[in-house]
């Protein structure tokens, strides 16, 4: 492989001005720039970032230590991530835990987990990378860093009460508050939810969310009209069998995320009933299934790129702050407005 020297002496400038180039500076010339890009890419050469951090202090690498890439939100979630740190110079190496892939759900107090966990963050420490980004799977505490883990530390799509680790995540509460005044509209109306698992946090957010809505309008929260899925369309199509059994006029049905809702939609058509004529009909997530649901699916979008590009940011401010950035960062989901909802007249 082509050495820095070779690639200096090949493009007839200095080394100095190569690693410039490398590295993002600006005092280099756009023609000089282009010549010695054109020249790296023709020799394919590839610097060596961690013998360069070893003689730097600093690698320009961040780790990722991702819950389970299988997760919905963590591609998009990483994408941002990296899209923000190399715009910035700085490289990732991504360590995939697999914990749904390989555990399910219920693995977050398990000596596996603890393990696999620490040793994420050792291998992250020895490697000397200059920060690392935790990305969790949902919304959930993230309790179990190794307190001995000094480097700066950013915690993405959860919540962390460990000092010095601020955590990017979106605000639940204000989400399902803004889908249900949507959902009310200018009318009084009775609005059923089904919920995810009970004791998510994305659960316990959204339906806050709710509550508040229901008390600026004066409605009372009818709890009867609460019923708890588990995220999957089994549990929408079941829940939405059994409220629409037991309450005739209900008006519209929130469901926490859009798997839940593509399965109430399943029993809907069963029932002969139409989303957005006979029943509003919303979700959450804002997932590719969503827009192809017949009629399309009113929802909320979560801005997962949008969450990864504030986590670069924090880590990249920590990094190269004195004071570091520990601010924690509630990002605002946005409401698409489709056809499954009844327009008031």
């Amino acid at each position: 492989m082509i050495t820095l020297k070779e690639l200096s002496q090949k493009s007839g400038v200095s080394i100095a001005t190569v690693s410039n180039i490398l590295n993002g500076k600006s005092n280099v010339s756009d023609e000089t720039r282009k010549r010695v890009l054109e020249i790296i890419k023709e020799t394919g050469y590839k610097p060596n970032f961690m013998a360069r951090g070893l003689r730097a202090s600093s690698t320009k690498t961040i780790g990722l230590i991702v819950d389970d890439i299988t997760e919905f939100s963590s591609p998009q979630i990483i994408n941002g991530i990296m899209s923000k740190l190399e715009e910035k110079g700085y490289r990732t190496i991504l360590e995939n835990l697999r914990f749904y892939t390989k555990w399910g759900h219920g693995w977050e107090n398990t000596e596996d987990y603890k393990k696999a966990i620490d040793s994420a963050f050792q291998e992250f420490i020895a490697i000397k990378t200059d920060g690392i980004i935790y990305v969790s799977g949902h919304a959930r505490e993230i309790s179990d860093i190794p307190q001995k883990v000094q480097i700066p530390l950013v915690v993405c799509y959860a919540f962390t009460e460990r000092e010095n680790t601020p955590f990017i995540m979106i605000d639940d509460e204000d989400a399902a508050f803004q889908m249900t005044e949507h959902l009310l509209g200018n009318r009084k109306k009775k609005i059923a939810v089904i919920t995810g698992t009970e004791s998510n946090i994305h659960t316990i957010k959204r339906l806050q969310g709710y509550k508040k809505a229901l008390q600026a309008h004066g409605i009372e929260y009818d709890e009867s009209i609460i019923k708890t899925g588990d995220w999957s369309d089994n549990s929408g199509y079941e829940n939405c069998r059994i409220l629409l059994k037991e309450n005739e006029k209900l008006s519209a049905l929130f469901c926490f995320n859009d798997m839940m809702a593509a399965g109430a939609y399943r029993y809907l058509n069963e029932a002969g009933l139409i989303p957005g004529k006979d029943i509003s009909v919303a979700g959450f997530d804002n997932r590719d299934i969503a827009a192809f649901l017949n009629p399309p699916l009113t929802t909320m979008e979560i801005p997962l790129f949008l969450i990864g590009e504030n986590a670069a940011q924090t880590i990249l401010d920590k990094i190269n702050s004195k004071n570091g950035n520990e601010q924690n960062l509630y990002i605002q989901c946005k409401l698409i407005d489709r056809n499954s909802v009844i327009k008031d007249k």
